[in-house]
């Protein structure tokens, strides 16, 4: 049909128009094997957060004193003497990251062992500060049993 030179296409004419009533199948997909594909890796590099920069470059100033070396149970305020050490040498960690720090130190094995053995705690000039009570003792002994710790 034609009326002043337009054509008129029918809904029936069309190839991808869903026709009322008669729900639309979707395309089928072609069976692949998925046995030779590999995951896709990610092309940008992971990059390490600032925090963790400044944390191990304080972990590698730290580790010039025997006490943080050895893993010696650290007097209660330590956070005091750290400020200060960072202070002194001109390092760059923020309150979060002391924190962090100390927790991932004071968390380990070695360290949890070294309080529950009892004994003295220690500034980190060496000096002696307090002893050890029993009921840190006993805590450390827990948090050895509890988990699994590195």
């Amino acid at each position: 049909m034609k009326r002043t030179g337009k054509r008129i296409i029918t809904r029936e004419q069309l190839p991808d128009v869903q026709k009322p009533g008669i729900p639309k199948k979707p395309p089928k997909k072609p069976n692949k094997p998925t046995q030779g594909k590999r995951p896709r890796q990610s092309l940008k590099p992971k990059k390490t957060p600032p925090s963790e920069l400044r944390a191990c470059e304080l972990n590698d100033s730290l580790n010039g004193f025997a006490v943080w070396l050895q893993r010696q149970p650290l007097a209660l305020g330590i956070e005091k003497q750290v400020f200060r050490y960072i202070a002194d040498h001109h390092l760059s960690a923020s309150k979060r990251v002391v924190q962090r720090l100390l927790y991932a130190h004071t968390h380990r094995r070695d360290y949890l062992q070294a309080v529950a053995a009892g004994g003295m705690r220690y500034g980190l000039d060496g000096q002696e500060a307090e002893a050890i009570t029993a009921a840190e003792c006993d805590y450390a002994g827990q948090m050895l049993a509890s988990s699994s710790l590195l």
